[in-house]
């Protein structure tokens, strides 16, 4: 009897790991991703700790697959979601968002902090590439970054599509680059010295 208990134990928890996991990547799938940026927006509105999102896009991932078939970009997304999974702290969660986009959920991070953040996973990306039938393939990313601080009456949708303008901007400003929320690039002198130089080092 005590043998089939733990059995079960451990069946209902591979179930519940599934339930909430991409199976491919192992990121958390959107279903979690909903519930906990809404926690976590909630948790901001009570201590005043702002959060951030990361959207991140794989740079023209359909070459990969029309290229060398759907099993090489399989391949290529656990490569790269497994490197941008070393990058990011242990409290942040790392969601697939759905099919190339992934959507990262920073808790207690400022803005500047997201941006360097995303700037880390593009820069880690470009430099590792991918290896696809004994081919060095680049791959790279663009990142849109936005920023909840418990004063604006953002609905966690509405804040992944900031995030998500953000992206389209980063696309098509030549992709392979960060686009942030609230920094206008026209007007840094709104920053401190000690953000700019964050932002740019």
């Amino acid at each position: 009897v005590q043998q089939k208990y733990e059995s079960l134990k451990k069946a209902y928890r591979r179930l519940k790991r599934f339930s909430i996991r991409d199976e491919l990547t192992g990121y958390y799938n959107y279903s979690f991703l909903v519930t906990t940026l809404n926690n976590e927006m909630e948790r901001t509105r009570r201590s005043g700790l702002p959060c951030c999102i990361i959207l991140a896009d794989i740079d023209h991932f359909k070459l990969i697959n029309d290229e060398f078939g759907h099993e090489a970009g399989n391949q290529a997304l656990k490569t790269v979601t497994g490197l941008w999974k070393q990058n990011i702290r242990q409290v942040d969660y790392p969601c697939r968002y759905g099919g190339e986009e992934f959507l990262f959920i920073l808790p207690n991070e400022k803005l500047v902090n997201a941006i360097q953040t995303a700037e880390r996973l593009r820069e880690k990306l470009e430099r590792h590439g991918l290896y696809l039938k004994q081919q060095r393939i680049r791959l790279t990313a663009s990142f849109g970054v936005s920023e909840y601080n418990g004063m604006s009456q953002y609905s966690a949708n509405e804040l992944i599509e900031k995030a998500d303008q953000f992206l389209y901007q980063a696309k098509h400003t030549g992709r392979n680059c960060t686009c942030p929320n609230n920094l206008p690039r026209t007007d840094s002198q709104q920053l401190s010295m000690a953000e700019r130089m964050a932002l740019y080092k």
